[in-house]
């Protein structure tokens, strides 16, 4: 979702739209290709989800018009990722291939559903790699299109799930996030303005 100083209408997770099972290791999605995301509902708000949850890290995207490009895309084409940490807020950049440019998506963990305010656990070894589970959505028809496993850079794993583990021991102000995001907007009002801030990159699966 590439986001504008004018348009501060960011996709928070409330009404999270699948339940998570608990688990001492990530799962893989009870959700697949050519079915709906939710049963019984057929509209999403175009946009992008980011959450860590008993299923790990999962970024779903909806988009209102997908044809072959964005599932070959989001299935197989290069996928990059970047992480803006400016405490309350974490921002989660990512882009696939060409016909999914860079966007970016805001993240807060204190404003998940319950069963989505998951503390990542420190890090058993400097290779560990966490697993990102990216699914693309039909905005207008709630269907899943396309679904892929990729995993991040061990640096890339550190600095985001410490971001999350700091995030969520921090006392929450609303008043606070609200402040870092309209600054961090008017500062940077586009994606691409806000990628040279990024402390971490990584392209997946490498």
């Amino acid at each position: 979702m590439n986001i504008s100083a004018q348009d501060l209408e960011l996709f928070w997770v409330f009404n999270a739209p699948r339940k998570s099972i608990p688990a001492s290791r990530p799962l893989v999605p009870l959700y697949r290709v050519g079915e709906p995301l939710q049963r019984g509902r057929r509209h999403w708000p175009t946009g992008t989800q980011y959450t860590h949850g008993c299923n790990g890290h999962e970024l779903t995207l909806f988009l209102p018009e997908i044809d072959d490009r964005h599932v070959q895309d989001v299935k197989n084409g290069e996928g990059e990722f970047a992480v803006i940490a400016r405490l309350p807020l974490i921002v989660l950049a990512y882009r696939f291939g060409q016909s999914v440019p860079w966007s970016d998506v805001p993240y807060c963990w204190h404003m998940q559903p319950a069963h989505y305010r998951v503390i990542p656990p420190l890090e058993l070894s400097p290779e560990t790699r966490a697993l990102l589970w990216v699914t693309l959505v039909g905005a207008h028809d709630g269907i899943i299109h396309a679904q892929r496993g990729m995993t991040l850079a061990p640096e890339f794993t550190r600095f985001l799930n410490g971001a999350i583990r700091a995030q969520a021991c921090m006392p929450f102000s609303p008043d606070r996030c609200t402040t870092v995001i309209s600054n961090l907007l008017i500062a940077h009002p586009c994606t691409l303005d806000r990628l040279p801030l990024a402390q971490a990159r990584t392209i997946g699966n490498q």
